[in-house]
C-alpha cells in the first residue's frame, strides 16, 4: 500500500463522520510504541466556523494502514515523526505534515517500561515544567 492510497483511506474514514457544511476538517495521528500503536484525534470546522471534535471510530483496516504508513516512512529514510497531521477541505484537498514531539516520546517510552503516572507527573514536571491543564 501506498502512502498516497493510504492518505485516500483516512480521508474517506474522516469524510464518514463529517456532517454537511463542514469546511475543513483536520485529522491528528500520533505513533506510539515505534508505530506499533496510534491515537486519533480530530477536529473539523461547522458551518459557523466553530470547532467540532471529529469522531475517530475509525475501522481497524485504518489503524493498520497509518501504521502501514509509518513503516514505510521509516523504511524509505524519512526523518523521525510521532505525530502526523491530515487537514482536509471540503473541496477535497488535502495536506500532510509529519513533526517529532519529544515529549510525546518520553512519555511513550516512560508507560511501555511500566512507569507510573505519579512518576510520569514528577519527570514530566521536571523536564518540561508543571502542567497548565
Amino acid at each position: 500500500m501506498k502512502p498516497n492510497t493510504i492518505y485516500e483511506l483516512l480521508i474517506d474514514a474522516m469524510e464518514e463522520h463529517l456532517p454537511p457544511g463542514w469546511t475543513i476538517a483536520r485529522l491528528t495521528v500520533q505513533f506510539l510504541t515505534n508505530g506499533e500503536d496510534v491515537e486519533f484525534a480530530g477536529t473539523y470546522l461547522d458551518q459557523a466556523g466553530e470547532p467540532q471534535p471529529l469522531t475517530t471510530d475509525f475501522p481497524a483496516e485504518v489503524a493498520e494502514a497509518v501504521q502501514r504508513l509509518y513503516q514505510l516512512r521509516k523504511t524509505d529514510g524519512h526523518p523521525r515523526a510521532n505525530t502526523f497531521q491530515l487537514d482536509l477541505t471540503a473541496a477535497g484537498q488535502f495536506t500532510t505534515a509529519y513533526s517529532w514531539d519529544q515529549e510525546i516520546q518520553d512519555e511513550d517510552d516512560h508507560f511501555s517500561n511500566g512507569g507510573t503516572a505519579r512518576e510520569w507527573q514528577k519527570i514530566r514536571d521536571a523536564r518540561y515544567g508543571p502542567s497548565t491543564d
